[in-house]
């Protein structure tokens, strides 16, 4: 008896981007004390114009774009500060001045001067990597013109910002200075002076907290520098001519832009729910959509970590006597995945390994009810991908593609219905009733075990002070 169980594609994407600036809202935030704010409006920090003549009287010329990264973070968020506007601009001047005219674009990332320098060095690597990426995929005829120059920690940016602040006292400000450019102390001491000796000042209050919160989110940046060439004819009457064979900190003309202080917390993953899109359509002719319930639960042990665990329950019972339909199973599985790069919220490609038992009852044959009741485990490796859904790193939805592959063993029955079928099955078993051994049949698989299409949300957040920025 059973049981039931180039061209146009670049101007789209300005134009995207334009739009994503104007549903980002407002780019800039003003300050919440009675501090004044020592920074005003403009494109980028700073705006270097270097004229050097070149053979057949032409001139190369640098134009500079920069771009701002959240704090500890390294991807492009086009929402951060004005870089949905920089970025429009990068690509609207690059399309004015032509591929041909271009000699070198050298991008220079550098990261606020605090936390570990390993990690500072490890940022300025990954932000030099993405705005690189960038460059590729938006101007490829640019690849073998791109260069990188790693500046990592940003001590003089910093210090042409203090010297030119008006909230700041000129004692207060030749000591970040005398500390900064200090010979005899190390990195970690200057970083660790800068936080507990400068005290507090008339206008800024805390001194390092004010530095944290309106210079160092402008330092921590990416910065591109494109030497193209022009022709006399095409200079500005106001650019001067600088006879340099190479732009030098000195040349650099200090424009003020607002910025947006960090988040004092963000928030982090630690439980996300799913359903596998394909088992939720599932489909029979005789019993039509027959979903297989099913729901899986990933949890995050690391913020920036690789590995995360799995627990996956698929539970159909659906059943039509009538017509000898049945589909039901109970089936569990534990999984643990590795995802290839770190700090990818938990995003892109994975390897996983999984294990895993159920039990079944399936019947398909409407003419004889010739159907298969047993119960069966198995383990093996599977590949995803995992795309979050929308611009926002924070978002809480994600897409998911993925394949298993394996080794499946189960013990099972066969069994018919009777005929005349009077609302009983019977196991196919023609010998001695007496000699019947129930699970006596094997059935063994090594080969794809599973696959779907996934829909992820992350059902519990938690909320974590940020550090001091890097």
């Amino acid at each position: 008896m059973k049981g039931r169980i180039h061209t146009f594609s670049n101007q789209l994407r300005a134009v995207m981007l334009a739009l994503c600036t104007v549903l980002t809202g407002t780019l800039y935030a003003q300050s919440s004390s009675q501090t004044d704010n020592p920074l005003t409006a403009g494109d980028t920090l700073v705006d270097r114009v270097m004229p050097k003549p070149v053979p057949d009287s032409m001139y190369v010329v640098t134009d500079y774009t920069e771009i701002h990264f959240r704090l500890d973070k390294s991807d492009l968020d086009i929402s951060y500060m004005n870089n949905g506007l920089a970025l429009m601009r990068l690509e609207r001047v690059i399309d004015s001045i032509g591929i041909d005219r271009i000699k070198e674009i050298e991008v220079v990332s550098q990261s606020s001067p605090e936390g570990p320098y390993e990690r500072n060095v490890k940022l300025t690597q990954e932000r030099s990597k993405v705005m690189v990426n960038y460059m590729y995929r938006v101007f490829p005829d640019l690849k073998e013109k791109i260069t990188v120059n790693k500046i990592t920690e940003a001590w003089e940016n910093l210090c042409q910002y203090v010297e030119k602040d008006p909230n700041l006292e000129e004692e207060t400000k030749e000591k970040i200075l005398n500390i900064i450019r200090s010979d005899e102390l190390s990195l970690a001491t200057k970083k660790s002076q800068l936080k507990n000796s400068l005290g507090e000042n008339p206008k800024t209050g805390d001194v390092y907290k004010y530095l944290t919160t309106y210079y160092y989110p402008v330092i921590r940046n990416s910065g591109l520098y494109i030497l193209h060439l022009v022709s006399p004819s095409e200079m500005k009457p106001e650019t001067p001519f600088i006879e340099e064979s190479e732009p030098t900190p000195s040349d650099i003309t200090y424009q003020e832009p607002q910025i947006v202080p960090d988040e004092p917390e963000r928030v982090r993953p630690i439980l996300a729910v799913k359903t596998n899109l394909l088992y939720d359509a599932f489909f029979t002719k005789d019993m039509g959509w027959a979903p297989i319930y099913n729901i899986e639960l990933e949890y995050y042990p690391t913020e920036k970590g690789r590995w995360t665990w799995l627990l996956e329950y698929e539970f159909p019972w659906h059943s039509i006597q009538s017509k000898h339909q049945y589909l039901q199973m109970l089936n569990l599985q534990i999984e643990g995945r590795r995802y290839f790069k770190e700090n990818s919220h938990h995003s892109g490609h994975y390897l996983s390994a999984y294990i895993g038992a159920n039990y079944y009852d399936f019947c398909f044959d409407k003419q004889y009810g010739h159907g298969y009741q047993g119960e069966g485990g198995g383990f093996g490796l599977g590949y995803g991908y995992v795309l979050p859904l929308g611009k926002n790193p924070d978002t809480r939805w994600k897409l998911e593609l993925f394949i298993k592959a394996g080794v499946y063993l189960s013990l099972y029955d066969p069994y018919d219905a009777g005929n005349p079928f009077a609302g009983k099955y019977y196991y196919d078993w023609n010998l001695d009733p007496d000699k019947f051994i129930k699970r006596n049949n094997l059935y063994e698989r090594y080969h794809i075990t599973g696959g779907g299409i996934t829909i992820s949300y992350d059902l519990i957040r938690k909320k974590v002070k940020n550090k001091s920025g890097f």
